[in-house]
């Protein structure tokens, strides 16, 4: 991964941890900004927070606090690989916006979310979310084109 495209997953995942849904939103593509809001923004996290707690028998809404993001992810998947039906899900296919294409996608990220260390002691589990992102490049800069909560 280039560097450009880890300090963009850096920002990004900063501005989830520090829970700046503005922030988060205005990293979307221009495609992705009209269908959401900044509160729509923070559903789709704190929804992924609740299914992981409620997954290891935890109540409530926490937050991960491991300060760092983790950024990873490949090139190997284009856009035309994002819409291709993935058969062990019955052939269901990503909702993949038309303006994400081959030539705009420049990596497919995976952005963890991590517990601190007192949590993994605490929730018995390491990990809030692992949120996969079809990273665009659009006329303001890399942009988030497509997301999801978990790879498929």
């Amino acid at each position: 991964m280039d560097e450009e495209i880890r300090q963009f997953g850096d920002q990004l995942g900063r501005l989830v941890l520090a829970r700046d849904w503005a922030g988060v939103h205005a990293q979307l593509a221009p495609w992705l900004q009209r269908e959401a809001t900044a509160d729509s923004v923070r559903e789709f996290f704190e929804q992924e927070y609740l299914r992981t707690l409620e997954a290891n028998g935890v109540d409530g809404l926490h937050y991960p606090g491991y300060p760092d993001p983790e950024v990873g992810g490949n090139t190997f998947i284009n856009a035309t690989g994002l819409r291709e039906p993935i058969s062990w899900e019955g052939g269901r296919v990503r909702p993949v916006a038309d303006e994400v294409t081959d030539a705009n996608m420049r990596f497919w990220m995976q952005l963890r979310l991590q517990c601190s260390d007192e949590q993994m002691e605490a929730l018995g589990f390491d990990t809030f979310s692992d949120t996969w992102i079809a990273v665009v490049t659009t006329g303001g800069g890399l942009r988030v084109g497509y997301w999801s909560q978990g790879a498929y």
